[in-house]
């Protein structure tokens, strides 16, 4: 009786505020943000503490949301929504200061048209949420959301316009899904390319946001949205510094939920922190206050485990396997222990591996998709790549949006998206022969009902599985996780031991599926659309801030450092200490190394010398060479033109495996010489395929 009357006077204090004067909006349709400014009759010293503005909307068959308004500048305050549902929204705002008539008791109608066909996930299917059983991500309409993740952490403080624009779409064409940024870190403010400061308070302060700043963030999580990528929004509570005070904390996290709580965005306290309880639930709680429609997790550092696990605001749980300082062994060890020891809590949440190794200096694109599908084959519903240039948008990071490892988690992507990956559960156990080498573990997973099997092998001689209970017979396919080329193996008789043995060295993923599966037809499918390469054995690299990716990637370990220079007007890089710095590294991409059949292979390094050319040779990872060995050749010929010196080396059995110095196929080595090198291009000979 009570619960009406109240219904009842809400209905009619929304009569009244309509008649007089709150206007019916048209335009807005489901899942597309809309907006209305207020205007403050004052204004205000601390506008994000002195004053806060709840609203509430009512629409049809009882759906209700909240949220709050933000401020975005003088005495200008705005609220936001995107409307789950079609039809009449009728929304009214509460001030707790109630004698400011320009906040408190506004109130609207709003007409919500239906879903418009839209190609945007986000729009077709609604934004994410956790599924209905709790194992995966979705969107709103239950379509499973595949989390293909990519870190770009600085892109708010440094990233054009128009690089953003390129990137987004980038991602979108590879089948990327969410991006991964942080608000305004520390780290990257010291060498900020952007004029505008996050914040109008003297820091540490950081109660009073610079709408200008956030405007412009608008703009950029608008165009991700607006191309289906979805943005997990990190550092609630270390923005711009760890650790503000938990109500500075509760003051930046309530703006920041309030203002993109219509966008398709997800939010966490935490980057890369350890257990902080007071500012997490502080920021946690005011999160809840002002986005309470929207997800929550907690991007903790390196190894942290789940302890926000059972907590009511948590949507699901994100670990980080980490990179490790390189060490291959402890990245795969969490890659697959992590995600396992969420599973194994009372109160399934949705896993996902918000960060692993980079490629950059510490790691390759091999290490990348190894931690990748070791995450997602032992229960991470999710993961997210990561490139240096890119998490710390420097000048490079438009030449390196297409590293060879954006396109192999991309191809992680293709491969899933053609198989019920929501379905696959991890099954370690029925691994017989895992390796004591941490650095080549396995991973194995298996369909409720056993018509599938994933597994993956990270060069090894072979898999021995437990195949009981499987179909009678299995069809096996092995597919290139560097390459997408895919070759059918011999039908497989499941048993309690079953060995299988990839067609080579490399790393691989092994499918196996019951007689006349449609997983199959749909993968191969899928991986005869992928463009592996276009062109020939060929790979170059230059040395231009702006020059692409045309094969060939420099890797930077600590005895590989250079700083960029010119020298008579060309672009170039130099070794600044060249005792230190006595390597020019380089990683040759996988979809031309891993092609096969290669008998030799010619190098042409473009130098000057301030030193003399003397003991200059390639270093290259061959066939034969064993463990973590390179093998050396001395320049075949030299010439000179305009001032630079083209050495040109012969290999012969180039294996190119990519596993050591961050994933360095080759290495020049400049035996202690300044030198400056404006490019290296690579051949490779003989071919298979």
């Amino acid at each position: 009786m009570r619960s009406t009357a109240c219904r009842t006077i809400w209905g009619l204090l929304l009569l009244l505020a309509v008649a007089g004067g709150a206007r019916a909006d048209d335009g807005a349709t489901v899942w597309t943000p809309w907006e209305r400014a207020l205007v403050s009759d004052r204004a205000y010293d601390r506008p994000c503490v002195d004053v806060q503005v709840r609203v509430r909307f009512d629409g049809p068959g009882g759906a209700t949301r909240a949220g709050m308004a933000f401020w975005d500048g003088g005495t200008r305050y705005v609220i936001r929504c995107c409307f789950p549902a079609p039809g009449e929204w009728r929304w009214r705002t509460t001030c707790t200061e109630t004698s400011n008539r320009g906040l408190h008791a506004q109130a609207g109608v709003m007409r919500v048209g239906s879903l418009r066909a839209s190609t945007n996930p986000l729009v077709a299917h609604g934004y994410p949420r956790v599924s209905d059983d709790r194992r995966t991500l979705a969107y709103a309409d239950g379509t499973p959301l595949l989390w293909i993740g990519d870190t770009c952490w600085a892109a708010p403080v440094h990233a054009t316009d128009i690089d953003w624009r390129s990137y987004i779409a980038n991602r979108a064409r590879k089948g990327y899904t969410v991006l991964q940024v942080s608000i305004a870190p520390d780290w990257a403010l010291a060498e900020a390319r952007r004029p505008v400061a996050p914040f109008l308070s003297t820091l540490p302060d950081i109660t009073k946001p610079n709408p200008a700043y956030f405007q412009r963030l608008d703009r950029l999580i608008s165009a991700a949205n607006a191309r289906g990528l979805v943005v997990l929004m990190v550092g609630l509570i270390e923005t711009p510094y760890r650790y503000p005070p938990p109500a500075q904390v509760a003051t930046l996290s309530r703006y920041v939920a309030a203002r993109y709580a219509a966008h398709a965005v997800i939010f966490s306290p935490s980057f890369d922190s350890g257990i902080r309880e007071a500012e997490t639930l502080a920021s946690a709680e005011a999160v809840r206050e002002a986005a309470p429609s929207s997800l929550v997790t907690m991007h903790m550092g390196t190894g942290v485990g789940p302890r926000f696990h059972n907590a009511n605001w948590l949507s699901f749980d994100m670990v980080q396997s980490g990179h490790n300082g390189g060490d291959a062994r402890r990245q795969s060890a969490r890659a697959v222990g992590m995600p396992a020891e969420v599973l194994a809590l009372p109160g399934r949440k949705p896993v996902i591996n918000g960060e692993a190794i980079y490629e950059g200096d510490l790691g390759g694109a091999y290490d990348v998709r190894r931690t990748a599908w070791l995450s997602v084959l032992s229960g991470a519903v999710g993961y997210t790549a990561g490139i240096n240039q890119l998490y710390r948008w420097d000048d490079d990071a438009p030449a390196m949006m297409d590293a060879p490892s954006s396109d192999q988690v991309g191809l992680l992507g293709r491969v899933l998206r053609a198989v019920p990956w929501w379905t696959l559960d991890p099954a370690p156990g029925r691994i017989l022969n895992q390796p004591d080498d941490r650095a080549r573990l396995m991973a194995f997973a298996l369909t409720p009902d056993r018509s599938l099997g994933v597994a993956y092998l990270p060069g090894n001689a072979a898999v021995e599985l437990d195949l009981s209970g499987l179909p009678a017979t299995c069809r096996a396919l092995w597919v290139s996780p560097s390459t997408g080329r895919w070759r059918t193996g011999a039908s497989v008789t499941p048993s309690p031991k079953v060995s299988l043995t990839p067609p080579d060295e490399r790393d691989w993923l092994l499918v196996l599926a019951a007689p006349g599966s449609p997983a199959v037809a749909r993968l191969t499918k899928a991986l005869d659309a992928v463009a592996t390469r276009a062109g020939g054995p060929n790979a170059s690299i230059t040395f231009g801030a702006d020059a692409p990716i045309d094969g060939l990637v420099r890797k930077e370990p600590r005895d590989g450092e250079f700083g960029r220079a010119t020298s008579g007007g060309a672009a170039c890089i130099v070794n600044q200490n060249p005792t230190r710095s006595k390597y020019l590294y380089l990683d040759l991409d996988d979809r031309i190394a891993f092609r096969g059949g290669a008998r030799g292979m010619a190098v042409e390094v473009r130098l000057q010398s301030d030193d003399g050319l003397d003991g200059i040779a390639l270093e290259f990872d061959a066939t034969g060479a064993g463990g973590s060995a390179y093998r050396s050749v001395l320049p075949a010929s030299q010439k000179q033109a305009g001032g630079w010196t083209t050495l040109t080396f012969q290999a012969d059995a180039p294996y190119l495996g990519n596993r050591q110095n961050s994933g360095a196929d080759m290495r020049v080595c400049l035996n202690g010489h300044r030198c400056r090198v404006a490019s290296v291009a690579v051949r490779l000979d003989g071919l298979t395929h």
